[in-house]
């Protein structure tokens, strides 16, 4: 079986969430193996700077790997093949290999006398997992806020676009509304120029036929 890697979004799924899509997901594999397909869930981590998750997967191809998160109704961002490149000259009190775990599991269930391998946790992994638990929730926290700051910023920026465009839309009525206005003056001041034409020679009419009269007398 190839060995796949899925990747998932986990900045919004809490921990109990979290649980119960891997046992959903690994209940699905159980029914895919049923019906004769080969997948086997290997193991998961979290990357707490991203909030991403990783699952790690046996298959014999991705398309069997997406099937099994289709049925147990999981979204993942991409599934990808890896290669194994764990060296086999390496101790296995410095790191096992996974052939090494299959190994010691058959071991183990062909012989019911054989010594259970439990895994343990030393006194020094207690709180160095809480200090990494610590840590991955001040970092899903800052994740947090830096979501809320951006949808704050996103909704101001979509409140002074709409008003942006409102003013685009103002302009046009703006100039209409000035073109209008400097026309009314146009005609107002060619009035005001014929009536004070008008006054003008009305007011010479006057005065020609008063001086006309004084000759006269």
């Amino acid at each position: 079986m190839a060995l796949y890697v899925v990747e998932r979004d986990l900045f919004n799924v809490p921990p109990e969430r979290l649980r119960l899509d891997q046992r959903n997901v690994v209940s699905a594999c159980t029914r895919l193996k049923a019906q004769g397909k080969h997948i086997r869930y290997i193991s998961s981590a979290i990357v707490p700077a991203d909030g991403h998750g990783l699952d790690l997967f046996g298959a014999e191809s991705v398309e069997v790997v997406k099937e099994a998160h289709d049925v147990a109704a999981i979204a993942c961002l991409r599934i990808v093949e890896i290669l194994d490149l764990t060296p086999t000259f390496v101790q296995r009190d410095t790191s096992r290999s996974r052939r090494s775990l299959q190994r010691t599991t058959g071991s183990t269930a062909g012989n019911s006398n054989a010594k259970r391998i439990e895994p343990t946790m030393t006194d020094n992994a207690a709180p160095e997992l809480a200090r990494w638990l610590a840590e991955g929730q001040r970092l899903f926290g800052l994740c947090l806020e830096a979501l809320e700051r951006t949808e704050h910023l996103e909704a101001r920026i979509q409140t002074l676009e709409s008003e942006n465009e409102m003013l685009r839309e103002e302009v046009p009525r703006l100039r209409h509304k000035v073109d209008v206005l400097q026309a009314e003056r146009a005609e107002m001041v060619a009035a005001f120029n014929d009536l004070a034409g008008h006054v003008t020679q009305v007011v010479d009419g006057m005065l020609q036929k008063s001086e006309d009269g004084e000759m006269g007398k």
